[in-house]
């Protein structure tokens, strides 16, 4: 079996109870399976169990899941206290479990990292609200009652306002208030921590996409340099081999 490029492997040791089988992480996330030798290892596929990679693995008297994301954290990432507990995707990517990407928090570090999620933004910012909320606005409904909340030559009340709309006032005080449709915004509308907290993350995730594309280009580049060095040498000895059998001749 070809290994590949720089990839560590080490036993998995931080599972409760015995296994009837040895198991071993890399580097590169991979998850595999041995008797005695790690070195005679056999690769598991790995599938998903709420978007994080796993393998279902065998106890005395049950079997139990075998995260990725869990065992490349325990043999790869230092962790800093026992109150660490949880291990957070920095990219947001459950599929993404290279140690770089991993790190372990405490509860309230795994609280605050999953708001900033875009997943978890995206389902804020399209939550389907209940009532009458939900029945009579869409984005572009919400766009022209913002633009009259925040008129300074407004002239209808905010009752009058909730009444032409078709919603509760106390709805339409939540949408002036940044708690509803916080992810539409309009000139004149102050800047409220949910929609502010929307725009941090998506530079965020912008910044992330850029340096992957940044990435990719060097290590293309770095491929073609190690092929035309492997080139160079098979050249090289074949070379050294006809200048050897010319000299016996």
């Amino acid at each position: 079996m070809a290994l590949k490029d720089n990839e560590i492997w080490k036993p998995v040791t931080h599972l409760k109870g015995k296994t009837s089988k040895k198991y071993a992480v890399s580097n590169k996330a991979q998850l595999a399976s041995y008797d005695k030798d790690i070195k005679e290892r056999y690769i598991l596929k790995q599938h998903l169990n709420g978007g994080f990679p796993m393998v279902t693995i065998h106890t005395a008297d049950k079997t139990t899941a075998l995260f990725a994301h869990h065992a490349v954290a325990h043999n790869f990432v230092k962790k800093p206290s026992p109150k660490h507990k949880y291990v957070l995707h920095l990219d947001y990517n459950k599929a993404n479990n290279v140690p770089q990407n991993l790190k372990w928090a405490t509860r309230a570090e795994q609280i605050e990292h999953s708001k900033k999620s875009p997943y978890v933004l995206a389902a804020a910012a399209h939550k389907v609200y209940t009532g009458a909320t939900s029945k009579k606005l869409n984005e572009k409904k919400v766009i022209a009652l913002k633009n009259e909340i925040w008129n300074p030559k407004r002239k209808l009340t905010f009752k009058q306002l909730a009444a032409k709309y078709g919603i509760a006032e106390m709805n339409l005080y939540r949408i002036k208030n940044g708690e509803l449709w916080f992810h539409v915004h309009v000139e004149g509308e102050p800047i409220f921590p949910k929609y502010k907290a929307q725009l941090k993350n998506i530079e965020f995730h912008q910044k992330i996409a850029a340096k992957t594309k940044k990435i990719a280009p060097k290590k293309a580049v770095k491929k073609v340099a190690v092929k035309k060095a492997s080139t160079k040498k098979a050249v090289a000895k074949k070379v050294v081999k006809k200048t050897a059998a010319k000299k016996k001749k």
